[in-house]
Parts: structure tokens; C-alpha cells; sequence
């Protein structure tokens, strides 16, 4: 695996040669429960980087460790950047590597939120004839999901510090989990929660989306394994698709 900070300049060219399809694997800081800490999704990110560009063949590119946290910021410690700043961000960034050869560039999402900016960074870099790029945020999620999980979901749309990611904390970083403090919290969702933006400090009190007291490593073992499966299968597809 190729690491890019690693490299001198003399060596990416050489490297870009050899593997010119790109990751640029995202988190996120923010709140995530009394149990886990504010980097949690820039500590997955960096997880599934490594084992992604091994199984991918992808030049791994330093992990972004701020996102898009609306709805979380005004719990203490979030910090978020908007989804203008991180589409042009992305853009900015793919120019730079479409100038070093790469051909392709795949954006990987540890942080739910950042999936509309990752989306929209695709499209114009389309737009633009830039360089080519897909976007993935937990792939294959849904169906892992309903095979381990033992407690029912707060929301079809959210995992947030509940069983499903503090199981993935515990495969991939259990050294930063607190398990003693974990909780479960069912918010009462309103009933315009799908349709209006609300901020998500005023329908939770622990931060805790569903039932954090049901994580296992096994669970977040099973849904990691499913998650980079299913994302190396998609990145296989579209780099056979751009030849």
C-alpha cells in the first residue's frame, strides 16, 4: 500500500504510475455520547483508509478529520465545517491530482454528514471534466445492520453512537471506548424530523441515537468486514468502467 504523505516528490511519479486511482477517506468531529470520544469518525476514517487502499489498490491520501455537523454543533466540542467548504475542498484537491496523473479519485465517508458535500464534490468535478470520483458513505450499511444488530434502530437514517457505531468503535478503536459510561437514549422524534432541518441538541440529551449498551466488537468486526467488501466491490466496478 501507498501511503502519499510518505512519498518525496521525486517518488510520485513512480507511484502514481504504478497506482494512479486515489482515496481520500473523511471523518468528522463531534459530539458522540458520554461513551465515545469527539474524533470517533476521524478515527474510523483512518481505520477503513488503510484496509481500503490495501484492498483496493489505492494510493491512500491523509484522512480529512473535519465535516459537515449541522445538527450536532451545539453540543460541546463539535466542530464543523460547511458542505460549500468541503466540496471545494474535495474539487480543490482533485485538481492537484489530476495534475500528478492520478485518474480517479474515490471519497470514502466515516461521518453520515458528509454524504450530500461528497455527492455534490462528484458532480462537479464532472461538471467541470475534472477528475472522475465516486462517492461511498458506509456502503452495504442497511443490510449488515439488520443481520447483527439486537436492538431496534432510533431512526432508519441515523447511526449515532448507538449500537451500530459503538460496535464499530470497538473493532476498530476499543482503546478509545468508554464502556462503563455507555447509555441507551430513544429520542422522540418530531414529526417533521425528515423534512426540517433540526438540530439534534434539542431531541437528545446524551447524544445517544438508540442503544449503546448492546455493542459488541464481534457486531462491529461482521459490519466493518461487509462495509469494505461491499466498498471494494463498487471501487472495482467503476475503475474497470473508466478504462
Amino acid at each position: 500500500m501507498t501511503r502519499w504523505a510518505d512519498l518525496t516528490w521525486p517518488e510520485v511519479a513512480g507511484a502514481v504510475e504504478k497506482q494512479p486511482w486515489a482515496l481520500l477517506c473523511l471523518g468528522a468531529v463531534e459530539e458522540h455520547g458520554p461513551h465515545l470520544p469527539l474524533g470517533t469518525d476521524a478515527f474510523a476514517a483512518e481505520a477503513f483508509s488503510a484496509r481500503l487502499a490495501d484492498e483496493a489498490g489505492l494510493i491512500e491520501l491523509p484522512v480529512l478529520p473535519y465535516g459537515q455537523v449541522w445538527s450536532l454543533e451545539y453540543f460541546d466540542g463539535s466542530l464543523s465545517i460547511s458542505d460549500d467548504t468541503l466540496v471545494s475542498l474535495i474539487v480543490d484537491l482533485a485538481e492537484g491530482l489530476a495534475r500528478n496523473g492520478v485518474r480517479g479519485l474515490v471519497l470514502f465517508s466515516a461521518h453520515l454528514g458528509n454524504a450530500a458535500a461528497m455527492k455534490a464534490a462528484t458532480r462537479a468535478l464532472e461538471e467541470l471534466g475534472g477528475l472522475p470520483a465516486i462517492s461511498l458513505t458506509y456502503p452495504g450499511l442497511a443490510e449488515v445492520a439488520a443481520a447483527v444488530a439486537e436492538s431496534p434502530r432510533s431512526h432508519p437514517a441515523i447511526m449515532h453512537a448507538d449500537e451500530l457505531e459503538t460496535s464499530i468503535m470497538l473493532a476498530l478503536r476499543d482503546d478509545v471506548v468508554r464502556v462503563a459510561d455507555a447509555v441507551s437514549e430513544y429520542p422522540d422524534y418530531p414529526a417533521h424530523f425528515d423534512v426540517a432541518p433540526v438540530r439534534w441538541d434539542t431531541i437528545s440529551e446524551s447524544g445517544v441515537f438508540g442503544d449503546a449498551t448492546a455493542a459488541t466488537a464481534e457486531k462491529g468486526r461482521r459490519i466493518v468486514d461487509h462495509v469494505v467488501a461491499t466498498a471494494v466491490r463498487l471501487i472495482t466496478a467503476w475503475k474497470e468502467a473508466q478504462k
